[in-house]
Parts: C-alpha cells; sequence; structure tokens
C-alpha cells in the first residue's frame, strides 16, 4: 500500500510548522527574561556572600597587603653585573 502526499497534507503540515515555532518563539520571549534575571539576582547573592565572608575574616584594624605577583619563585636580590675595577695612579 503506497500513501501519496497531497498539496492539501503539504500545506497542514507547513502551517502546523509555522504555528508550532511562533508559539516556542513566544514563549521564549516570556520566559527568558526570567531567566535571566533569576541567574543575575543569584549571581548578585553569591557575590555579596563572597564580599561578607571576606570581611568577616578580617579583623578590625588589621592590615594585609594581597599581591598578585605571578613570579612567587623569583629573588628580587638585584641584578648581578660583571664589572673590572680600574686602578688609576
Amino acid at each position: 500500500m503506497v500513501n501519496e502526499a497531497s498539496l492539501g497534507g503539504v500545506v497542514k503540515i507547513i502551517l502546523w510548522i509555522l504555528f508550532i515555532s511562533f508559539i516556542i518563539r513566544l514563549v521564549a520571549r516570556l520566559a527568558i527574561p526570567h531567566v535571566v534575571r533569576g541567574a543575575q539576582e543569584r549571581m548578585q547573592e553569591q557575590m555579596r556572600n563572597q564580599q561578607r565572608a571576606r570581611e568577616d575574616r578580617r579583623k578590625e584594624g588589621e592590615i594585609r597587603v594581597e599581591s598578585n605577583n605571578r613570579d612567587k619563585g623569583r629573588n628580587d636580590d638585584g641584578e648581578y653585573v660583571d664589572y673590572v675595577e680600574i686602578k688609576e695612579d
């Protein structure tokens, strides 16, 4: 048994595809801002918690110097320069 595609069936499928894509776009347009806003609020809350944790670890009046020095293993005694002493009479 062989089924033949009719023009009406093809048009019906195309209309269903357009309808479904319209519904998906509509839902996405309404849902995406809500999802992004929720993610943004969660990130802000995490940043606030991290900031509070940093502030809580420090005692009042404590001074701390923080550095992001990448060359931690390097010794900074200065630069060695070879020279020859010349005596003048």
